[in-house]
Formats: C-alpha cells, structure tokens, sequence
C-alpha cells in the first residue's frame, strides 16, 4: 500500500490545472479557472478547478475530486493506474512501495498479456489464420501492428496460461477467457481470430473473436467484468487519442475491422464502438479530445438505425457531426479491399453535414409521391429540427429547411411552417384540462419528446393500453430507441407515432401534463376493475355479491372523484 505522505506528494508536486487542461478548456476566472464540465453536456460553463486548494467541482453534475479522480474519471484508470500516471508526471518513484505481489488487476493485466502473447504466436503456427489475414489484404508489418492472433480449435492456451500463474477457479471464471463446460474449462475464444483490446491505458484488457469457418456468432466479445465493460472502452482509442487534438476530428465505426480499414488509409483517429450503442462514458472520453465527429457505419438497416442514434447522442452533448457513406459496399471495410485506401479515405472527404444526412434518409422511409407521405417526411424531419433548435445547432437547421424544401419542390417558409406548427393546440389544450385526451397517445408524446421520463413510464403498469399504444410500448420496453421503432414498425404503427406528434402540441407544464396522464391511467385500471367485478357477479352467491357491490360503488365513486 502506498503510503498517505507519498500520495500527498505526488499531490503537490502536480499542477491540477495543468492536468485538467490537457482534457478541457480552462479559461482563468479570478482565483479559480472554469470550463465546460466533462462529465456532462451543458452550455454554459459550471466546471471549476481551484489550484490553491488543488481540487475540481462541477456545480452542475456534482462531480468532484482532486488530481488523482478527475485522471481516474478521464481515462477509465484504476485509484493505483491514475496514481502511478501522476507520480511518473512528478518523478516520484512508487517502486519501493509496491508489494511483491500483484494486485487483482495486476493479475488481470498479466493473464491477458501472456495469453495475448501466445495467441501472437498462433498466427505463424497456423496456416488458416495466416491465410485469413493475407486474403484480406494484411501484410507481415500490418499483422504484428494491429496484434492479431488466433486460438484454434480446442485450445488449451488460456488455461495452460492460467494455470501457469496460479490463478484460482474463481479468477478463471471472472477474467472471462475460459468458459466451463460440464467439469471442464474452455477457451471461449477457440477457432477465432483474436484481436487485442487495449483500455484507456494500453493494457489489454479484453479480445474479440472473428470465426474463421461457418456458424454463429460471426463476432465474439469479451464479457464484462471488473476490469473492462463495453461502455467504457472504444477499440484502437489508446492509439487515437494521442492523434485527436492534432487531426482534429474522430471516425466512429461499428465493428473492429472497420476502425482497422480506416488505420490501414492513414487516418490515426478510427475507433469502434464495443457496445450495442455509444455510452454516455465513451462520448465523455472523445469530447476530452474533440467534439468533431465523423460516423462511418455500415450500409444497411441496421447501420442507419446506428447512426441515428449515435447522431442524437451526440447533439444531446453539442457535437459537430459529419456522416460518411461507404455505398453501394457493406462497410468500410469491404470498400477498402474492393478499392483500395485512397477511395476509403476520398469517402470521408465526401462526408456529408448531418442535417443533409437526414433529409435523404428520411426520403427512402416514405413514399413523397402521396400526401400521407410528404406529411410523415416532414414529421420525421420535425423531431430533428426541434433538438436542432434547443441545442443551438442554427446553421444546421436552416440546411435542413433549404433542402428538404428543394427536395419537396416547395418553398422554405412552407418546410418552417410545418416545423414552427402547433395545430388544433387549442383545441387539444382543451381537451388536456378537462382529461379526456387518449392516454395511450399521451404516453406516448412523452414517452418520444421527453427523455427523462421514459424509464419512469416503461414502469408503469401498461397493460389497460390497448390498440397502437400498446404495439409501441411493446416495441419500446424490447430496448429499443424511437429511431429504431420508426425505421422498423410496420407502416401502421409508423403513421400513428407520426399522427401522435402532429396533433398533440408541446404542453406548457410538462410536469403537470405527466401527473395528469397518471391519474387517467389509473382511471383506466379502475374502470377495468370495474368490469372484471361486474362479470364476476354474474356468477356470483348472494353474499359474495352484496360485497363485490360494495366495492363496485367504491370504485365508481374513486372513477367519480367522490
């Protein structure tokens, strides 16, 4: 254990500002320096670095600490990592205070580098893994940069490494590299291509696994465990963030082959997203280095699905974002071997603003060459402009008016008035104060325009629902975001949500509209509870009927408000 002086030291011997402002902004504001908060999207500065008192505070997240959090925070480090960053910074030696034996993470760190390693070692020993790799255009120096390596068919190498190093059964089955089948382990990653997974640090932390003959999955990961998750760590990061304030921007792919046909092109800054979606962690990691994205995800349906909702994080945290097309291939890795590195890299030069991204996507969902369609076209734009509007993003939005107007053969005040809209909100106002609005399609407005309130709904009992409400809240509570229930719904529940946004109006107490649409949809419960009694004294004895009576006025009173 390190100790308390030596932390101390390292402490004082650091410049906290000097540290924090190599990951934001800091701009001196009396005795204190100020910033835009990493940890959080905000506008207006609320993050403060005090050097006297060498601590941070941000007033509007609540995050805090001193030197050694906020590198923790930044990077993904460990208390130890963070503090052995910082004593190299301030040239203090930590050696004689390390214990002789490593620590849990060390272990962690030591099993995959040695298993890593051996897996290197594979690629030469086995021609099929070789094979693979040259055939799709690797040569001998780009094999070893990227370190690729490969666990055949039954695959003893995890576990002989395991037992090597003397890890316990408990630590063989929290690494996540062995799997136990019946009494036996296994190597999860057998008959895969393996590539390395480097955290923020540059220990390799986790490996996916690439099939090299027929089945599923194509693509295994790493599971999370105590020292890597999906959500903190990016693929090729620790090499990226290096080059990040130098080029300027980052490329955001899907998959690990994608980020690697970008580096094969020369562009230094590809990462790939590990997770289903792009975490709040990652997206504070790449705003530390820049807030110039470029999204390069694959041409289908699900790549597009991706990219919106990468694209709505990301205004969510005031990113400028561009939008790559690798069209008519697959993904950019497919376009790199089909054409070769110029023409993969030409395609980001060729990267549209994502306002005009959206304008074409939009296109191919609806059929413009009936009403019901350029009105669905435009209700799909609406949700966009209204984010566009709030976040800031002006320049974008006058881009989307102007093309989508060009787009529609009509003119930009039509495309603004359609935006800038509130119809029959008079007339639904009213409809609000005297609680007669359908509470499926109430839940639902709130459920799409306002974020904060989507955990508190899918916990709500919603089985009353019936109709269309109930098929999207089906499709929603399956983890699934707006975007993706709009590309995938069938076309009738498409042109409800659509119907749903244009006739109900933005309310001017959202809190008081959500407490209002309770209360409608406890009604709801109620009135059916009355039902079920009414059809269970159709069977009922006398007695049991006099009591389910009773019941019956009590809830008619509750349905009364009596």
């Amino acid at each position: 254990m390190i100790p308390r002086e030596v932390i101390d030291e390292i402490k004082n011997r650091v410049d906290i500002v000097e540290v924090v402002s190599e990951y934001v902004n800091l701009a001196k504001v009396g005795s204190y320096y100020r910033a835009l908060c990493p940890f959080h999207a905000e506008t207006t500065p609320s993050f403060y670095v005090h050097p006297g008192l060498k601590i941070y505070h941000c007033f509007g997240c609540g995050a805090s600490g001193d030197v050694i959090k906020f590198v923790q925070e930044m990077e993904g480090l460990s208390f130890q990592e963070a503090l052995e960053k910082l004593a190299k910074r301030a040239g203090v030696d930590l050696s004689v205070h390390k214990s002789s034996k490593p620590s849990e993470y060390g272990r962690y760190v030591e099993y995959h580098n040695l298993v890593w390693k051996e897996y290197v070692k594979n690629v030469e020993r086995f021609q099929e893994a070789k094979r693979y790799l040259v055939d799709r255009g690797f040569t001998e120096e780009e094999i070893k940069e990227f370190g690729f390596g490969y666990a055949p068919l039954g695959s003893k190498t995890a576990l002989e490494v395991a037992e090597k190093i003397g890890l316990s059964e408990e630590e063989l089955t929290e690494f996540g590299l062995l799997v136990k089948k019946g009494n036996e382990f296994v190597d999860r990653f057998e008959g895969r291509l393996i590539i390395p997974v480097k955290n923020d640090s540059g220990h390799v932390v986790a490996f996916g696994g690439r099939l090299l003959g027929e089945g599923e999955p194509k693509y295994l990961n790493s599971p999370d465990t105590k020292y890597f998750s999906k959500r903190k760590v990016m693929f090729l990061f620790y090499d990226a963030k290096k080059w990040a304030k130098e080029v300027g921007f980052f490329v955001l792919t899907e998959g690990y082959f994608d980020a690697i046909a970008f580096r094969r092109a020369g562009v230094p800054t590809s990462v790939a997203v590990l997770g289903t979606n792009l975490s709040r962690e990652a997206i504070l990691k790449l705003s530390a280095y820049s807030k110039n994205v470029i999204l390069c995800f694959d041409n289908d349906a699900a790549g597009v699905r991706a990219t919106l909702k990468t694209l709505e994080d990301l205004l969510e945290h005031e990113f400028n974002v561009l939008v790559a097309s690798v069209a008519p291939y697959k993904d950019p890795d497919e376009l790199l071997q089909k054409e070769g590195r110029e023409a993969l890299k030409s395609r980001l030069k060729d990267s549209r603003p994502f306002e005009i991204f959206l304008v074409d996507r939009a296109r191919d969902l609806f059929d413009l060459k009936v009403s019901s369609g350029v009105r669905n076209y435009l209700l799909f734009l609406k949700k966009w402009a209204q984010k566009m509007r709030e976040k800031g993003y002006l320049k974008n939005f006058e881009n989307m008016v102007r093309e989508a107007s060009r787009i529609l053969s009509t003119t930009e005040s039509d495309v603004l008035n359609f935006f800038s809209s509130e119809k029959s909100k008079e007339v639904l106002v009213k409809r609000e104060a005297k609680k007669i609005f359908d509470v499926g399609e109430a839940l639902a407005f709130l459920f799409i325009n306002y974020e904060h309130f989507r955990e508190r709904i899918l916990s709500l009992d919603l089985s009353v629902l019936d109709g269309e409400a109930r098929n999207f809240f089906d499709f929603v509570s399956k983890d699934k975001t707006v975007d993706e229930v709009m590309v995938e719904a069938p076309k009738n529940l498409r042109d409800w949500i659509f119907s749903v946004l244009e006739r109900i109006p933005p309310p001017k107490d959202v809190e008081k509209f959500f407490n209002d649409v309770l209360h409608r949809l406890d009604m709801l419960r109620t009135e059916k509870r009355i039902k079920e009694i009414e059809k269970m004294m159709e069977s009922a004895t006398e007695e049991e009927k006099k009591v389910l009576m009773q019941v019956r006025m009590d809830l008619l009173r509750k349905v009364r408000g009596r």
